[in-house]
């Protein structure tokens, strides 16, 4: 009997046509949502390799990465 009902549920599911206009919508939403940690995960890269051009270019920029706390990988 149960196993009726899952196929009665998934024919049901196959067979619903109605598709809501938001659909669409959501799912660019949903995808967008998605690629945002990516997104920001590559504009802060780009930001630290403009950062560090910078601090190579500058003529105290070994006396700056002596500093403490402003070395690859320090803490804000």
């Amino acid at each position: 009997m149960a196993q009726a009902l899952a196929d009665a549920a998934v024919n049901s599911a196959q067979a619903h046509r109605v598709v809501p206009p938001s659909e669409q919508r959501t799912a660019e939403l949903i995808r967008e949502l998605a690629d945002e940690p990516t997104d920001g995960k590559a504009r802060l890269k780009a930001l630290e390799d403009e950062i560090e051009q910078l601090v190579t270019a500058h003529l105290d920029g070994g006396l700056i990465r002596s500093l403490a706390g402003s070395g690859a990988g320090s803490p804000g």
